[in-house]
């Protein structure tokens, strides 16, 4: 866990930054500087570039991270041709992205047209929006097969949303319209993508050739079934995460707005999912590693320390927030009056997604990995068709339940596959105890008097749960890791005293 804790710290350091600047942004100059069907817009554009961006990378993402490493123990780099191969691929998919999304724009139109009339109008930011998400996806998927996580999770985390924030202060202060904001925040990701580009060349990651190489006339048939099936999953993965927001959008009755309230809950909620993203990217290397070397042991290592890790800090930030709760809807006003509701449904199932670990990640680094396909298809099944039934007859609430059945049904029925083909599981008693923990914490906070200042009581509330959260955590011994980070933040304060 050496490495993958030193970059997933590093990174997770980056993330929580990056939410720092974006919770500035969401939760504080959208929806005071914008009105909720132009903030609704700015998630509804990003959620479907998301989607159109899956379809254009053709699979490449996860045949670089699954196969690199057996690349680059047979050839040396200059013979690695697959990078370049993927993003020739990626470029074909741009290009058929293009075409299908000429053809369909009056579809598209029609269903957002009623609800969401914004959105048609700036129809046209899809392309360069998608398009260099595209690229990203690819560039950072390259970055994490050799190993190298916290430049791509900077500029993902950091770099994007900083470019927000000056882009909505050059808006604020009427140096630009609102239809060159959203212009220029369409074209936000082209930045990083030039600077992760020039990362890996100058790791010499990227090679032009076009020669086939050994490894790739021995595995071609491998990787070609694994990208199609892997890339299938992926997608229909995507469409059941942004689903909810594109169905808002064109089926709820307040169109964009309602999006806009969600997104501010789902903005919340994914401050849990921060330890997962910096610890993705080189478990998911790891991972792969252990696979092509046979080692259980590590696998099983990796399985149960991220799901007790992933299951400690989201668990604590779920504290924060649910005691927090009812402050946030006095902060953000009548039009959020849902938001309690709407965070306990959805702190819950991003809990339920936390737990089960690193499932994914080991399903698809195995031979098994067209189980990824199959489960993700039986997500969007069941996710899609939930969320437009929910939506219609529940509204937001209905979107949120629909994400709470489909997220418990799919990790557990992963949790389960996992169990019978390889006898592991990521549990022991010291998930439970974390639980129990947690939850003696929130009562302690919860019966406690509140301060009639929203803020003063916020505060309060977050430096009583907090430490003794952590205290008890680390007294009981619950994370070997935690308490190495612990000892090992204490020392260097100790060294930079003594200076």
């Amino acid at each position: 866990m050496g490495i993958v804790r030193k970059q997933s710290i590093a990174s997770s350091i980056y993330i929580y930054l990056g939410f720092a600047i974006g919770a500035f942004n969401v939760l504080f100059l959208f929806p005071k500087y914008l009105t909720p069907a132009e903030f609704g817009l700015t998630r509804v554009l990003l959620d479907v570039s998301l989607l159109i961006a899956m379809f254009c990378t053709l699979g490449s993402c996860p045949a670089v991270l699954k196969f690199y490493p057996f690349y680059h123990s047979y050839l040396p780099k200059k013979k690695i041709e697959i990078p370049f191969f993927t993003i020739l691929l990626t470029i074909l998919g741009c290009i058929i992205f293009i075409l299908i999304a000429d053809g369909s724009k009056s579809y598209i139109v029609r269903k957002f047209g009623e609800k969401s009339p914004l959105f048609n109008e700036y129809y046209y930011l899809i392309y360069p929006l998608s398009i260099s998400y595209a690229f990203w996806y690819l560039f950072e998927a390259s970055s994490w097969s050799i190993k190298k996580t916290v430049l791509p999770n900077f500029l993902k985390e950091v770099g994007f949303r900083i470019i927000t924030t000056i882009l909505v202060a050059l808006y604020i202060v009427k140096l630009i319209s609102f239809k060159q904001f959203i212009s220029l925040f369409s074209l936000m990701y082209i930045v990083p993508v030039i600077i992760l580009l020039y990362a890996l060349l100058k790791d010499n990651f990227f090679v032009i050739t076009f020669n086939i190489s050994s490894v790739t006339k021995r595995l071609w048939k491998q990787i070609t079934l694994f990208s199609l099936f892997v890339f299938t999953g992926q997608t229909l993965n995507v469409i059941a995460r942004t689903s909810d927001t594109i169905i808002l959008a064109s089926q709820s009755k307040n169109g964009l707005a309602d999006a806009a309230v969600f997104t501010v809950v789902t903005y919340l909620v994914t401050l849990m999912d921060v330890p997962m993203r910096g610890m993705t990217g080189i478990a998911s290397s790891v991972i792969a590693y252990a696979w092509k070397d046979k080692d259980m042991n590590k696998i099983k290592e990796m399985y149960q320390k991220t799901a007790l890790n992933l299951l400690i800090v989201g668990i604590g930030i779920f504290g924060i927030l649910t005691i927090n709760m009812f402050n946030f809807t006095q902060h953000f006003g009548t039009n959020y009056s849902l938001l309690p509701t709407l965070l306990l449904i959805l702190g819950f199932a991003k809990l339920i997604d936390l737990a089960t670990g690193m499932n994914a990640q080991i399903l698809l680094s195995s031979k098994y990995w067209r189980i990824d396909f199959i489960t993700s298809m039986g997500f969007v099944l069941i996710s899609v068709p939930l969320n437009i039934f929910l939506i219609k007859k529940y509204g937001l609430i209905g979107s949120a339940y629909a994400n709470l059945i489909s997220v418990f049904i799919y990790n557990t029925t992963r949790l389960l596959i996992i169990w019978k083909l390889f006898k592991l599981q990521p549990y022991n008693h010291k998930n439970l105890l974390t639980m129990v923990i947690a939850a003696v914490c929130f009562f302690i906070v919860y019966i406690s008097p509140s301060l009639n200042n929203i803020y003063a009581d916020a505060i309060l509330k977050t430096v009583v749960f907090m430490p003794l959260y952590i205290f008890l955590i680390l007294k009981l011994k619950i994370s070997e890791d935690f308490n190495q980070l612990l000892l090992s933040f204490i020392e260097k304060i100790k060294i930079r005293t003594k200076k």
